[in-house]
């Protein structure tokens, strides 16, 4: 990851959690702590945060400094992919997918490892994630991209044409993503509605639903709660140091 990719990441953990870990910073982006606490130096001379003992903290005043949408998808999918990986294959491990069954994938980088590990399989695919497409070199699966407007930030297809166009289908499996959980409310958060209203319908229209998260998005909140985490049948997230208290269709991924 390119130095201007770290510091956006830093700047958007500072910006949910207030204060972050040196050590945990380095150990996600799979980089030196010498280079993580260089980021933090130049950081705090720009006055966008504070550093403390083995971490950093957000500096007063710097609340609406940082835009998360800034931090590109190729960044993003870099970020925590081992942990992300593992929980795709844990999940497909777990659920009975059989050939010519239908699958909705939602957009999103938790999702799109389920990709690499189901394009070669015969099933159908229907999703609004362009992160899918870029992986289907020569899929033995039926691979349906569901139209509509183009973001380009979150790699997706979205907007009236694309829900309605999802409304049509029928699935076996869904498996979504979001931008963060709460353990403690029970809820699942997401920041923008376009990828929601396309959640609600892929969630609305198939049979099983499961999520799937890293510990990252471990009580963190976001902009809209879309839905309570007993709407899914399973929820796969890798297993994190000291495991929380979780309700009983969690399923924990040892790493």
């Amino acid at each position: 990851m390119i130095a201007s990719e770290r510091k956006l990441y830093i700047l958007q953990q500072i910006h949910d959690r207030k204060i972050i870990n040196l050590k945990d910073v380095a150990r996600t982006l799979g980089t030196s702590e010498a280079t993580i606490r260089r980021d933090l130096e130049k950081l705090e001379r720009e006055g966008k945060l504070v550093r403390v003992q083995g971490g950093a903290a957000l500096s007063e005043g710097t609340e609406n400094l940082f835009d998360p949408g800034e931090l590109s998808m190729s960044a993003k999918e870099r970020i925590r992919h081992r942990e992300k990986s593992a929980v795709a294959a844990a999940a497909l491990a777990a659920v009975e997918v059989r050939d010519g069954q239908s699958i909705f994938l939602d957009c999103g980088t938790s999702v799109a490892p389920l990709a690499d590990l189901l394009l070669g399989r015969r099933v159908h695919i229907v999703t609004y994630s362009t992160l899918v497409l870029q992986r289907a070199k020569r899929p033995l699966a039926d691979l349906i991209l569901v139209g509509g407007e183009y973001s380009a930030g979150h790699n997706m297809l979205t907007g009236s044409l694309a829900e309605k166009t999802l409304q049509n289908f029928h699935f076996d499996h869904a498996f979504i993503g979001c931008y963060g959980t709460s353990l403690q409310t029970g809820k699942c958060f997401q920041r923008d509605m376009a990828s929601t209203n396309m959640k609600w319908i892929g969630m609305e229209q198939a049979d099983r639903k499961y999520l799937l998260i890293d510990d990252s998005k471990l009580e963190k909140n976001g902009l809209y709660s879309f839905c309570d985490m007993t709407a899914f049948d399973r929820i796969f997230c890798n297993e994190p140091a000291e495991r929380p208290e979780a309700p009983e269709h969690f399923c924990w991924v040892k790493i």
